[in-house]
């Protein structure tokens, strides 16, 4: 799993947290206190329908707004046409009341509105929310000055009233966003930390691979070179000249397996053809059908058996790299001295089909891809 991943995963799970509790709380106040308010005043309201109407309304779009809230698919657009359904729902609630009584003992819209803007808009830009909430004010504004009851006493209430209402819900939308803005970057340091040692641990196996592939060839390569070099070899020797060959061809490819390309089989093959060529032997090379990824050491064994026999070719040679849905094929056929025998230095994992007739010498190795790998 990518850090990215990692990031989103606990972020989404952090903001899932904080939306379960602005649910309850929403849930808590209108389902719970504003029930008690209504039922304690319900002579007061005219009509009464209206007002359970209301209330019933209400329960629609918190349960509506709850759903997608937790589902993490309420969009913009659904968020406004609910927040304006709610505002319309405390309007017709405020009309119930008895006049002057829009901050009074039996209101209980105005609150609920503001939790529901929060409810709804948190995720949204804050000054949507503040929109709502200026406009819920106006509404009891509104039916105050309606009443004629915006007296001095009055507008000291309502001063007050939206003080620990208003400024509440959108304190609360206010730190919901930060808490969330800040698990999002202690998520994204966490996760960078992590991509980095990974990164770190990967280029310490990958590094640790080559200075053991490099000791490996080292210990072939050298023997051959000093046994040159204090003339114990003949180099006119045809084996020590296939040796020679071999250890090139094992030396380029390690250097090809480092490259960076679309395609490393076929890179790795075309560098084996070339020690080949560079002998003036000619070689073919055919490629068909997509080449999958496929691990270095995977390609190492698909590639060993073409430079052996590269490595004894005479004069020509046909390598054929083949891959389909279920396996990677690598074949080559070239002649070669009658007798000659080409050998892996050890057992190759990959399917292996070996056979020399004359002075024909084929080779090919399979291995298979895909999930029944």
């Amino acid at each position: 799993m990518s850090a990215g991943v990692v990031r989103d995963m606990v972020a989404s799970r952090f903001a899932t947290a904080v939306n379960i509790g602005v649910v309850a709380i929403v849930g808590i106040w209108h389902l719970g206190l504003d029930t008690l308010l209504i039922l304690r005043n319900w002579p007061t309201y005219e009509p009464q329908a209206a007002v359970a109407g209301a209330w019933l309304a209400l329960v629609v779009i918190q349960t509506a707004g709850s759903v997608l809230l937790l589902r993490s698919a309420l969009g913009a657009r659904t968020a406004r046409l609910l927040a304006g359904a709610a505002l319309a729902a405390g309007v017709v609630a405020t009309a119930t009341y008895a006049p002057g009584e829009a901050i009074g003992d039996a209101s209980w819209a105005w609150n609920t509105v503001g939790w529901f803007g929060v409810l709804l808009l948190m995720q949204r830009p804050l000054w949507e929310l503040i929109t709502l909430l200026v406009a819920n004010t106006a509404v009891t504004v509104g039916f105050l000055a309606a009443d004629g009851a915006l007296g001095h006493v009055t507008v000291s209430r309502l001063l007050a009233a939206v003080y620990t209402t208003a400024g509440i819900q959108l304190t609360f939308a206010y730190l919901a966003r930060q808490l969330n803005s800040g698990a999002r970057e202690a998520t994204e340091a966490a996760a960078a930390h992590a991509e980095h040692l990974a990164r770190a641990a990967a280029d310490e196996a990958v590094h640790a691979e080559r200075r053991r592939r490099y000791e490996h060839l080292r210990g072939r390569v050298e023997p051959l070179l000093r046994g040159l070099t204090e003339r114990r070899l003949d180099p006119g020797d045809a084996d020590v000249r296939q040796r020679a060959a071999v250890e090139a061809a094992r030396l380029r490819r390690l250097f090809a397996e480092t490259d960076d390309t679309p395609h490393p089989l076929l890179h790795e093959l075309r560098s084996c053809a070339d020690i080949a060529e560079r002998r003036g032997v000619r070689v073919t090379l055919l490629s068909y059908g997509d080449l999958p990824e496929l691990p270095t050491p995977v390609r190492r064994e698909l590639t060993e058996g073409a430079l052996l026999v590269l490595a004894a070719a005479a004069t020509e040679a046909r390598l054929t790299l083949l891959a389909t849905p279920e396996e990677v094929a690598v074949s080559v056929v070239a002649d070669a001295a009658p007798g000659t025998v080409v050998q892996p230095p050890g057992p190759l994992a990959v399917s292996l089909l070996y056979d020399q007739e004359g002075e024909q010498l084929w080779w090919e190795t399979r291995c298979p891809v895909g999930p029944a790998r």
